[in-house]
């Protein structure tokens, strides 16, 4: 057997990804989750102990690691597959890896549609489902309820995601069992409390040649799920949320489904990170940190 180990991103997109690329095989395939802030010490403290030039294959998933590992992950034994358009841009810089990157709604429907021809001879209908659901979720499309409540149950999963989300979900998706409902139950009602109890902040600006209202609050959890409350029109019906973590300084962005405001791009900007059209994430900066000043106390409209 060919000697091979797969990064993938901790997120639910991730795991899907890991899920395709093992559903496409009958081998072993070792992991290692990470997150694009995370995974130049991540790959080199495994580095450390692992010589990189002795695998066969080392897939890199659901990552944009071109803007902080390039000098690490440009070999020609690296296969680097993903889907957030901050990566396009730096595309065409690698020399000898094997990058399959381009924009697309999720990671895991890329994979699916390099893959399609062996996957579409080795799952069924219900494996296929949850490729759409999870394709829906991280697509920010939220078109099936079943996709934010498979987000909310993977969220509370103790230990390592994506192992537990592999032996729930590892034939597919067939509906959620009582135990599981039970939990995303908990979860939502939490949300309502969450929310309920938050301070929101607002401000009229323009950004890309837009005139948009947005909303921001500091949270530590649930950070997801309180960036779609600050752009859902059933919640604060913001065009773009912005939702500050005070615990890792990181900023997470979301937008409703009317804005064409590419958040990928603003958050290279604006928050040094990246991420894809319709959410991303980055770090608190001095430009987000100038920027946040033109923000006031919400008032209910």
């Amino acid at each position: 057997m060919k000697k091979v180990i797969v990064f993938t991103d901790a997120d639910l997109d991730g795991s899907m990804c890991y899920t395709l690329l093992k559903w496409c095989t009958t081998g072993n395939l070792p992991y290692k989750v990470t997150t694009v802030t995370k995974f130049r010490d991540d790959f080199i403290a495994w580095s450390r102990k692992n010589d990189v030039d002795s695998y066969d294959n080392i897939y890199i998933l659901d990552l944009d690691v071109s803007q902080t590992s390039m000098d690490l992950v440009d070999k020609k034994n690296i296969t680097i597959i993903d889907h957030h358009a901050t990566h396009v841009d730096n595309r065409d810089k690698y020399k000898h890896a094997k990058v399959y990157v381009t924009e697309y709604p999720s990671c895991a429907k890329l994979i699916y549609k390099m893959f399609k021809k062996t996957l579409n001879e080795t799952i069924d209908s219900n494996m296929k489902k949850l490729v759409l659901l999870v394709d829906d979720y991280d697509s920010w499309t939220h078109k099936f309820p079943q996709s934010k409540k498979l987000n909310y149950l993977f969220w509370n999963y103790q230990g390592d995601r994506l192992e537990k989300f592999l032996k729930d979900f590892q034939h597919g998706f067939k509906g959620f069992n009582e135990a599981q409902t039970s939990i995303i139950d908990f979860y939502e009602k939490k949300l309502i409390k969450v929310t309920s109890n938050l301070q929101y902040f607002q401000a009229e600006t323009s950004i890309q040649k837009q005139q948009l209202r947005c909303v921001s609050t500091f949270v530590s959890t649930m950070i997801s799920d309180i960036g779609n409350h600050l752009v859902d029109p059933k919640g604060l019906n913001a065009d773009i949320g912005f939702v500050v973590n005070p615990e890792t300084n990181r900023v997470s962005i979301r937008k409703n489904t009317n804005c064409t405001v590419h958040l990928g791009r603003l958050a290279q900007l604006l928050i040094d990170g990246g991420g894809h059209e319709s959410a991303a994430g980055g770090v608190c900066t001095e430009k987000f940190l100038q920027f946040s000043k033109l923000f006031t106390p919400y008032v209910t409209r």
